[in-house]
């Protein structure tokens, strides 16, 4: 059953982080890690307590895409009220735009989703989805988006009509 016709059911659509991504980020940030120690340590001919700072800075730089891993939550929900993120949600009346931002270069970084609200006439960004946050690809979650906000965007349900009534002015 594809993801579209999970949210058509009523069911809700959990994404969790892509592993793949964030382990392939720490092969290469341990790879860049290890080149940048040989090269201070061997080429510079750094003191104990200057080694002592790189390795802690170069551990710093290898443990912090690590931590992704450590997610069990799903990042990404997707259901027929509205979509979540990281605990935060949206309907789908409330969100505007989707687009996908793809990087020149793509050695650390591999794109991200922006996700966009409107607030008081203007696109405001409300969300800015890395892809390590989804197994899916960018360009596939930002395509069921799309079609979750034109199947489920215009339909407003339970909200009363807003009627302003103007009252005598008082003196």
């Amino acid at each position: 059953m594809n993801l579209q016709s999970k949210i058509l059911a009523g069911d809700k659509v959990k994404l969790y982080v892509n592993k793949r991504l964030v382990f392939s980020n720490v092969l290469l940030s341990l790879a860049v890690s290890i080149l940048l120690y040989l090269l201070f340590s061997h080429l510079k001919g750094v003191t104990g307590t200057e080694e002592i700072i790189l390795i802690i800075f170069l551990a710093m730089f290898v443990l912090r895409p690590f931590f992704r891993l450590l997610n069990v939550m799903p990042t990404i929900e997707l259901s027929r009220e509205g979509i979540g993120y990281r605990g935060d949600f949206e309907p789908w009346d409330a969100v505007f735009e989707a687009k996908v931002v793809r990087p020149k270069v793509r050695l650390f970084s591999y794109g991200r989703l922006m996700l966009y609200t409107e607030i008081k006439g203007q696109p405001e960004l409300a969300w800015d989805i890395t892809a390590y946050d989804s197994e899916l690809d960018l360009l596939e979650l930002e395509a069921l988006i799309k079609f979750c906000i034109a199947e489920f965007g215009g339909k407003v349900g339970n909200v009363a009509p807003f009627s302003e009534e103007k009252q005598p002015a008082s003196f």
